[in-house]
């Protein structure tokens, strides 16, 4: 059985996935790093660019600067390689990524790397409803 859910409603679960995500915390040795997620478009759509915000910020809420960060986007599709992206600080802990989504379906976006004080992170957020690619004179 499949459920078809029209945009808009996809649209607001991707957000409520993402927001709920975006309050867990991430990080080792007693630092705890914060980590909020935007994703544009919501859904994304396969071949498009879509372009992933993160925000990092400390126990204090205070910007996390210079982490050397990966992107790793996972089908969730068995034997499907993940696709990957650089991550690149735009401003005082506020990173950015751009990917391509080569099929439609359910992703999960991983981001890994090194904090400037050498501890590592890993957080990850579910991506649903990967949206294929419109066709011309389609509907």
């Amino acid at each position: 059985m499949h459920l078809r859910l029209g945009s808009k409603a996809v649209a607001r679960g991707v957000t409520a996935v993402l927001i709920a995500c975006s309050l867990a915390s991430c990080g080792r040795e007693g630092r705890a790093v914060t980590v909020s997620w935007s994703i544009t478009p919501t859904p994304p759509m396969v071949g498009g660019e879509t372009l992933v915000g993160l925000r990092l910020h400390d126990a204090e809420g205070k910007p996390v600067s210079r982490a050397r960060l990966q992107l790793e986007a996972h089908m969730s599709h068995p034997g499907m390689t993940p696709v990957t992206a650089d991550v690149i600080e735009q401003s005082a802990g506020a990173y950015e990524a751009r990917v391509r989504l080569p099929m439609a379906g359910d992703w999960r976006f991983v981001v890994a790397g090194t904090l400037a004080d050498g501890s590592r992170i890993t957080h990850d957020t579910p991506v649903p409803g990967v949206r294929a690619a419109a066709t011309p004179g389609g509907s």
